[in-house]
């Protein structure tokens, strides 16, 4: 009783109209930086935490905590509208989210993506509520190990994502991991594959690679396409989303949602590795395997609903132990620091209002965000009724200005374009990209992870698969791979029937039969 009691508490806290009006205030501003390619809802709540000094602490963390929610959905707008991840946690939204709209079925995407956000969100928001104390006591035991594993299990998702072309897929990934070495070693300080430009000692920032990849390469290949090809995309009538379609899918955003409880109370592993393995195990779990990436919804609903899960319980390690988990988590850490608060045990004693206040106002703001996202989606929407060549133009210089907003250097805009184009020739020649950008993203996670590994267990490669934990994940990711590449590589394992070897009796009775 004493825990639906302190909820009470909370409630009166979250709906107080102050704390209320920020809450719908920063879930906009969420919403609106994710789904701004190359802006980040992670900038977002930097640059808002400055305007917290003022407020009071419940207000503050509900503002921050509202931005966080708004900003991981917010991304999946402009990859599903315009092809454009808003966040990296947003690239498997791409893969059939894009392929709906055009077929003509936006709005439905859209509906898809939002309801099963919400759902991912909503669940790992009673899970933070519920099942704080045993979650953090199971994360506490996690150390650099644990952290490569789930790593290596999200670099080892990109098999499962590979359609017909898995070597290709592996070679795109290996490449991606190559580029991300660039610059200068997180271990050593020895610069690496810079080739004497001083601007690549900073190495290449994976947002760039994304917004090339995607929105450049896709604007070339509009301008040379055919003229019978441009045409506007239309919503196609009658195609919105109902409950009844959703109830279909149930099974995609519950498995998607339980991955990214899981994978978000692990600090370090985030949204994008969480969406990106409910992406690889909703390919082989559904059933329709063979036509993901082709605009199928459950292709769809299952990272959708995992990185929004990943939300509320990366907010268990911050709260109960004081561990951030990521960029955002970290944020959120500061602005307690400054407003005198500090995370760990003690405060669910000593400040239970406001620790149950932000567990009511996580939920608020999933709820919440359905309208709010629906929202700006309509504004983003029209971008469909657009004519081709304004649209292209629109979106070269979004993504000219997100690219020099990453860092505010104009070398990235010149990557960025050079990726445009290599994304051009990597569609027409069925290079896969994806595992590109993925390698890219989890590399650098990857080497910093393994080198401090190293470093922390005297050089010992073994502790890798000694450590319980950590042994499991890599072996789980191992199954992964073999159960994904399991039809190509059977028959391997399948010999064919052997002939009965002929012997003279069997020669001389064959002879003596009549013709």
């Amino acid at each position: 009783m004493e825990t639906f009691d302190l909820l009470l508490t909370g409630m009166a806290g979250a709906f107080d109209p102050h704390n209320f009006l920020m809450l719908v205030v920063g879930l906009m501003i969420g919403v609106v930086a994710g789904a701004l390619p190359g802006i980040s809802f992670v900038n977002a709540m930097a640059m808002a935490l400055p305007f917290t000094y003022l407020m009071a602490p419940v207000t503050a963390m509900t503002f921050l905590g509202a931005i966080y929610v708004g900003g991981v959905f917010g991304g999946s707008i402009s990859s599903i509208l315009i092809n454009i991840p808003g966040t990296p946690a947003s690239l498997p939204s791409c893969w059939d989210g894009y392929p709906m709209t055009r077929k003509g079925l936006s709005m439905r995407a859209l509906g898809i993506a939002i309801t099963a956000s919400a759902c991912g969100g909503i669940a790992s928001a009673l899970l933070l509520t519920f099942g704080s104390p045993p979650f953090a006591r199971f994360a506490l035991t996690f150390d650099q190990p644990e952290f490569f594993a789930a790593t290596v299990l999200g670099l080892a998702s990109v098999i499962a994502i590979a359609k017909d072309a898995p070597l290709l897929s592996t070679l795109s990934l290996f490449v991606g991991l190559l580029i991300g070495t660039m610059g200068i070693d997180p271990m050593y300080g020895m610069t690496r594959l810079t080739f004497g430009v001083p601007e690549l000692e900073s190495g290449i920032n994976f947002t760039v690679v994304m917004i090339g990849l995607f929105a450049i390469g896709e604007v070339i290949d509009l301008i040379c396409a055919p003229a019978s090809k441009k045409g506007i995309v239309k919503q196609a009538p009658g195609r919105q989303i109902y409950f009844r379609d959703i109830w279909k899918i149930k099974g995609s955003i519950l498995r998607g949602g339980g991955l990214g409880c899981m994978i978000g109370m692990i600090p370090g592993a985030g949204a994008t590795v969480g969406a990106v393995i409910a992406y690889g195990v909703e390919r082989q779990a559904s059933g329709r395997g063979h036509e993901f990436g082709t605009g199928v919804e459950q292709g769809l609903a299952a990272p959708e609903a995992a990185k929004n899960a990943t939300t509320g319980a990366a907010l268990i390690p911050l709260l109960t132990l004081g561990i951030p988990g990521s960029a955002a988590t970290a944020i959120m850490l500061a602005a307690m620091l400054i407003h005198g608060l500090n995370p760990g045990p003690m405060l669910f004693a000593t400040n239970a209002n406001l620790v149950y206040t932000i567990f009511v106002s996580m939920l608020a703001a999933n709820l919440l965000m359905v309208v709010a996202a629906f929202g700006v989606a309509r504004g983003f929407s029209t971008l469909m009724r657009v004519p081709p060549a304004i649209l292209g133009a629109f979106i070269i210089v979004l993504s000219v200005v997100g690219a020099y907003g990453v860092r505010n250097n104009i070398f990235d805009v010149y990557v960025c374009l050079a990726f445009g184009v290599a994304g051009f020739f990597m569609k027409h020649l069925h290079f896969p990209s994806a595992p590109l950008v993925l390698g890219v993203i989890l590399g650098p996670l990857a080497e910093r992870y393994f080198l401090t590994s190293l470093a922390s267990y005297e050089q010992d490669p073994t502790i890798f698969f000694t450590r319980p934990i950590s042994g499991t994940i890599i072996g789980l990711s191992l199954i992964f791979v073999v159960w994904s590449l399991w039809p190509i590589i059977r028959p391997l394992f399948s010999r064919a029937p052997r002939q009965p070897r002929r012997t003279a009796a069997d020669n001389l009775v064959g002879s003596a039969r009549p013709r």
